[in-house]
């Protein structure tokens, strides 16, 4: 063991120094030496750790970047999605999408009604 004792290193977060050095603390049982020395042992491993943790984007804003992204892919690839539509349709035997229905050229008059 490193540190003399075993610790539970599955609770140690090293997304930034302040949530290392709670998880160190949590780790050692409060031991403040031993949690420090946890910190400066994996801070010698990963030196550009932030101090804080990043903000996470709200559930707003996680919806619309994700919103954002989905039209924004369907407008890049809206040819392909057209073309895919278009042959299930053709399978299905209906017309496909952005073609008009073909029009005979010359349509017979109509019969006159009731004679």
């Amino acid at each position: 063991m490193i540190f003399g004792r075993e610790y539970d290193f599955s609770l140690i977060r090293t997304s930034s120094k302040e949530a290392l050095l709670r998880s160190a603390l949590l780790a050692s049982n409060n031991d403040i030496k031993k949690a420090t020395e946890i910190c400066d042992y994996v801070t010698k491993m990963l030196p550009n750790l932030p101090d804080t943790d990043p903000v996470l984007p709200s559930t707003l804003d996680q919806v619309r970047e994700t919103a954002r992204g989905i039209f924004q892919w369907g407008e890049a690839n809206q040819d392909k999605i057209v073309g895919v539509v278009n042959m299930v349709l053709g399978m299905m035997g209906k017309n496909p999408i952005g073609v008009p229905p073909v029009v005979p050229a010359e349509m017979p008059p109509a019969p006159p009604i009731g004679g």
